[in-house]
Protein backbone atom coordinates (compact mmCIF):
# COMPACT_ATOMS: atom_id res chain seq x y z
CA UNK A 1 0.00 0.00 0.00
CA UNK A 2 0.83 3.68 -1.03
CA UNK A 3 0.20 6.92 0.72
CA UNK A 4 0.13 9.80 -1.65
CA UNK A 5 0.77 13.15 0.61
CA UNK A 6 0.11 16.14 -1.03
CA UNK A 7 0.75 19.38 0.97
CA UNK A 8 -0.45 23.15 -0.08
CA UNK A 9 0.07 26.34 1.86
CA UNK A 10 -3.58 28.03 1.65
CA UNK A 11 -4.34 31.87 1.93
CA UNK A 12 -5.47 32.93 5.25
CA UNK A 13 -8.65 31.24 6.19
CA UNK A 14 -9.35 29.05 3.10
CA UNK A 15 -9.20 25.71 5.05
CA UNK A 16 -13.19 25.42 5.03
CA UNK A 17 -13.19 26.68 1.20
CA UNK A 18 -10.52 23.91 0.35
CA UNK A 19 -12.43 21.30 2.95
CA UNK A 20 -15.76 21.85 0.87
CA UNK A 21 -14.32 21.67 -2.24
CA UNK A 22 -12.37 18.14 -2.04
CA UNK A 23 -15.77 17.01 -0.07
CA UNK A 24 -17.79 17.78 -3.39
CA UNK A 25 -15.27 16.91 -6.13
CA UNK A 26 -13.23 13.90 -5.32
CA UNK A 27 -15.82 11.17 -5.17
CA UNK A 28 -16.21 11.90 -9.01
CA UNK A 29 -12.18 11.61 -9.02
CA UNK A 30 -11.82 8.48 -7.09
CA UNK A 31 -15.35 6.41 -7.21
CA UNK A 32 -14.38 3.87 -10.36
CA UNK A 33 -10.70 3.57 -9.47
CA UNK A 34 -9.82 0.25 -8.63
CA UNK A 35 -6.04 0.88 -6.63
CA UNK A 36 -7.61 4.18 -4.43
CA UNK A 37 -7.95 2.82 -0.92
CA UNK A 38 -9.45 6.00 0.93
CA UNK A 39 -8.62 9.84 2.01
CA UNK A 40 -8.01 11.98 4.35
CA UNK A 41 -8.01 15.75 3.92
CA UNK A 42 -6.08 17.30 7.15
CA UNK A 43 -6.13 21.42 8.08
CA UNK A 44 -3.47 22.64 9.91
CA UNK A 45 -5.55 26.01 10.54
CA UNK A 46 -2.73 27.74 12.47
CA UNK A 47 -0.23 27.56 9.15
CA UNK A 48 -2.90 28.16 6.51
CA UNK A 49 -2.08 24.79 5.23
CA UNK A 50 -4.04 21.42 3.50
CA UNK A 51 -2.63 17.70 3.65
CA UNK A 52 -4.49 14.67 2.21
CA UNK A 53 -3.20 11.72 2.84
CA UNK A 54 -4.44 9.26 0.14
CA UNK A 55 -4.14 5.82 0.08
CA UNK A 56 -3.53 3.44 -3.39
CA UNK A 57 -2.89 -0.09 -4.13
CA UNK A 58 -0.58 1.06 -6.82
CA UNK A 59 0.97 4.35 -6.80
CA UNK A 60 0.95 4.34 -10.41
CA UNK A 61 -2.76 3.91 -11.04
CA UNK A 62 -2.52 7.51 -8.97
CA UNK A 63 -0.52 8.99 -11.23
CA UNK A 64 -2.22 7.90 -14.27
CA UNK A 65 -5.27 9.19 -12.36
CA UNK A 66 -3.71 13.10 -11.52
CA UNK A 67 -2.99 13.03 -15.80
CA UNK A 68 -6.98 12.96 -16.60
CA UNK A 69 -8.68 15.91 -17.75
CA UNK A 70 -11.45 15.12 -14.90
CA UNK A 71 -8.46 15.41 -12.16
CA UNK A 72 -6.57 19.00 -14.00
CA UNK A 73 -10.07 20.10 -14.58
CA UNK A 74 -10.70 20.01 -10.86
CA UNK A 75 -7.81 21.05 -9.59
CA UNK A 76 -7.64 24.57 -11.53
CA UNK A 77 -10.79 24.92 -8.93
CA UNK A 78 -8.57 24.81 -6.49
CA UNK A 79 -6.57 27.78 -7.54
CA UNK A 80 -8.00 30.57 -5.95
CA UNK A 81 -7.25 29.34 -2.29
CA UNK A 82 -4.19 27.90 -2.50
CA UNK A 83 -1.24 30.08 -1.72
CA UNK A 84 1.07 28.03 -3.46
CA UNK A 85 1.64 25.13 -5.32
CA UNK A 86 0.93 21.56 -4.45
CA UNK A 87 3.79 19.09 -3.27
CA UNK A 88 3.10 15.87 -3.76
CA UNK A 89 5.43 12.79 -2.12
CA UNK A 90 4.23 8.93 -2.65
CA UNK A 91 5.07 6.98 0.45
CA UNK A 92 5.02 3.39 1.08
CA UNK A 93 3.54 1.82 3.63
CA UNK A 94 6.03 0.82 6.29
CA UNK A 95 4.01 -0.23 9.24
CA UNK A 96 0.04 -0.19 9.73
CA UNK A 97 -1.26 -0.26 13.21
CA UNK A 98 -5.15 -0.18 14.01
CA UNK A 99 -7.10 -0.87 16.77
CA UNK A 100 -8.08 -4.45 15.26
CA UNK A 101 -4.24 -5.36 14.31
CA UNK A 102 -3.34 -4.77 18.17
CA UNK A 103 -6.35 -7.48 19.55
CA UNK A 104 -4.13 -10.26 17.70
Amino acid sequence: MFAIMTAVDLKPGAGPEVAALFDATNPDLVRDQPDWLGAELLLDEEADRVVVIARWRDPGAYRTMAETPAFKDTMQGFAAPFAGPRRVRVLKSAVTMTPESLRD
